[in-house]
C-alpha cells in the first residue's frame, strides 16, 4: 500500500501571502494526500488571530492534519505566559498535544517537540531536543509495531541545509540522529530555515532527512515558497518538491 504526504512548514500566518495560500490549497486538494503535516510555525507572533487563521486555512484541507509547534508558536510577547505555559495558545487553538502520535497499518508518525519556552539563554528561536524529550520519542518508537514506516516530525533541522553548509542547528542533534537510526526512522520532516532541502538515507546514517522552505509566508529567504510531497510505499519514501513561481504550483527538479 502507499500512502500520500503533504508536508507544509512554517506557514507564518500574520506574515503570509493570500494568494499563495489560496493557491497552495487549491494545489493540495487536486491531488488530495492522505496526511497534511506541519513541521511548525503556524504562526508569526502567536497571536489568536494568527493562530485561528492557520487553523481555518488547515481544517479547510482536504486530509487530517498532523502539526508540531516552532519557536514562533510561543508568544514573544506575553512573557510570563513564555516562563509558565508556553503551549496554552497551541493547545487551545491547534492541539492538546504537542507531540502527537499518528499511526495506521502502513505509516507511523511521531511528533517531536525542539521549541524551546523561556529560559536563561539568549537564542529562543534555537531550537534543543532535551534529554527526556528524546527519551520520550525512543519509548513512543519502541512502542510501534515493526511493520508501519516510521516518521518523525521537528521544526528546528537535525543537519545544516546544502544551501546554507554553516546553518546552525537544532541543540542535541547528533543524539537525536542516533536515536533515529537506532529506531529505524526512515524519514525525518523539519523546516525553521525556510531552505528546501533532502539529505539522501546513505548519507545521513540511514534516515531520509527533508527540510522544507516557508510554504505560505513572504519570508522568502532566497528560495521561492514551496511544499514537499511525499510518497511512501514499499517501506522507502519519495520526495517530490512543489514550488510556487509566482502563477502556478510546479514540480522543482529533482
Amino acid at each position: 500500500m502507499t500512502r500520500c504526504l503533504a508536508h507544509l512548514s512554517d506557514l507564518h500566518f500574520g506574515a503570509e501571502d493570500p494568494a499563495v495560500v489560496a493557491a497552495l490549497a487549491a494545489d493540495i486538494a487536486l491531488t488530495p494526500p492522505d496526511l497534511v503535516i506541519v513541521s511548525g510555525d503556524l504562526t508569526q507572533g502567536a497571536r489568536h488571530r494568527e493562530f485561528a487563521a492557520a487553523m481555518a486555512f488547515l481544517r479547510a484541507l482536504p486530509a487530517p492534519v498532523f502539526a508540531v509547534p516552532g519557536n514562533h508558536d510561543i508568544s514573544p510577547y506575553n512573557l510570563m505566559e513564555r516562563f509558565t505555559d508556553p503551549w496554552r495558545r497551541w493547545r487551545r487553538h491547534v492541539a492538546a498535544e504537542t507531540e502527537p502520535v499518528f499511526r495506521d497499518a502502513e505509516i507511523a508518525v511521531v511528533g517531536l517537540n525542539t521549541a524551546r519556552r523561556g529560559g536563561l539563554y539568549l537564542n529562543w528561536a534555537r531550537g534543543r531536543v532535551g534529554r527526556r524529550r528524546l527519551a520520550r520519542m525512543e519509548e513512543k518508537l519502541a512502542a510501534l509495531p515493526a511493520e508501519p514506516f516510521r516518521v518523525v516530525v521537528a521544526h528546528h533541522p537535525f543537519v545544516a541545509p546544502a544551501l546554507a553548509p554553516l546553518a546552525r542547528v537544532v541543540g542535541g542533534a547528533e543524539p537525536a540522529l542516533a536515536a533515529f537510526a537506532r529506531n529505524r526512522v526512515g524519514l525525518v520532516l523539519t523546516g525553521h530555515l525556510h531552505l528546501p532541502d533532502v539529505r539522501p538515507p546513505e548519507r545521513s546514517g540511514g534516515t531520509l532527512l527533508v527540510q522544507a522552505a516557508t510554504a505560505t509566508s513572504h519570508r522568502l529567504r532566497g528560495t521561492p515558497n514551496a511544499y514537499h510531497r511525499v510518497v511512501v510505499t514499499g517501506g522507502e519514501a519519495r520526495v517530490t518538491t512543489r514550488v510556487w513561481d509566482g502563477a502556478a504550483w510546479r514540480d522543482a527538479p529533482r
